[in-house]
């Protein structure tokens, strides 16, 4: 299982949030992205893009490595999680 707080990106630094994480847990099969787990606050929104790969049919390395991520924003610490795994 991989978890990154939300403080790890630099969005989550400026909020000061000492409370939010990340983490999209280890898949049950190879690369599997259906286990995720979040701490809110604004949880809804890290989970966006993983129910879009989900829907697309995407795998784990495919969203962390191949996807885009704006910064700063805290869609980053996703990314992060999602390359630690």
């Amino acid at each position: 299982m991989s978890v990154r707080d939300y403080a790890d990106t630099g969005y989550g630094w400026a909020l000061e949030d000492t409370t939010g994480f990340a983490s999209p847990g280890r898949p049950s099969r190879a690369h599997d992205s259906r286990r995720s787990h979040h701490r809110p606050p604004q949880a809804a929104t890290l989970i966006q893009p993983l129910i879009q790969a989900m829907a697309l049919g995407l795998t784990v390395d495919q969203v962390g490595r191949g996807v885009v991520y704006i910064h700063p924003a805290l869609t980053e610490v996703v990314e992060q999680a999602l390359l630690a795994l």
